[in-house]
């Protein structure tokens, strides 16, 4: 019974590291705000005025653009600490500069992959994403929370509670106005698109027949009646 109670509080303690780093460390650490308002801003225009109903390549690739310089900032951050004798353990700045490769290296691959037309950006490239890895490590890099073991198994344990939050908001809340006439344009774009020649309505437009060689038919019937009609001017005789 008692390991029970151990793994319990072990995962609470996870989850209130989860929520302090999101929701708390920011507030208390306000320097860090430059960067995480502009990125939490981004994703809610993008994620429920573009995104709301799944991701385009573009837009992927934008957002690749937020993880480049975020990446960038955070390695100011880590030189700045690292010159001001705040950062002195060289294990520290080792997984520092690792975190940072790894998320420089996602940008970049989602770039690469999109210029290569490669559709998977789609799934990892969304703005809900890209939000997350930032509101999880910035406080890291700003020196508000420590880079820990279990800052990192609480990052990854919580992303999915993260993602369906999100996925369930977007399903159940109403699609804006802008988001349902983009919806109606490339439904009629697809439908005007989508249609091929209709012989039957071309020839009954001509003709009153299904048949696309019906007119040919009715030529031929009259030339056959005026040949007819000739005849029988030859036979009467004045």
């Amino acid at each position: 019974m008692v390991w029970y109670v151990s793994i319990g509080m072990y995962f609470w303690s996870l989850f209130t590291t989860w929520l302090h780093t999101l929701f708390v460390a920011p507030f208390q650490h306000t320097e860090m705000l430059w960067l995480l308002i502009p990125i939490w801003v981004t994703w809610f225009f993008a994620e429920f005025f573009q995104e709301k109903h799944g991701t385009s390549m573009g837009n992927a690739i934008t957002n690749s653009v937020v993880v480049i310089w975020g990446s960038i900032d955070c390695t100011r951050q880590t030189v700045r600490l690292i010159s001001a004798g705040i950062i002195t353990s060289t294990g520290d700045m080792i997984l520092r500069f690792l975190v940072i490769a790894i998320i420089l290296t996602y940008g970049i691959a989602i770039v690469v992959l999109g210029l290569k037309g490669n559709k998977i950006i789609k799934y990892i490239g969304r703005v809900r994403e890209v939000t997350y890895a930032f509101a999880m490590f910035a406080p890291v890099f700003y020196h508000a929370v420590p880079l820990t073991i279990k800052h990192l198994i609480a990052s990854v344990l919580f992303f999915p509670l993260f993602y369906f939050a999100i996925e369930l908001l977007d399903r159940y809340t109403p699609n804006p106005k802008a988001v349902v006439e983009d919806m109606e344009e490339d439904g009629g774009s697809k439908s005007s698109s989508g249609g091929g020649v209709d012989w039957g309505d071309s020839s009954s437009g001509s003709g009153g027949s299904s048949d696309p060689f019906g007119s040919s038919k009715s030529s031929s019937s009259s030339s056959g009646s005026s040949k007819k009609g000739k005849d029988d001017l030859g036979d009467f005789k004045f």
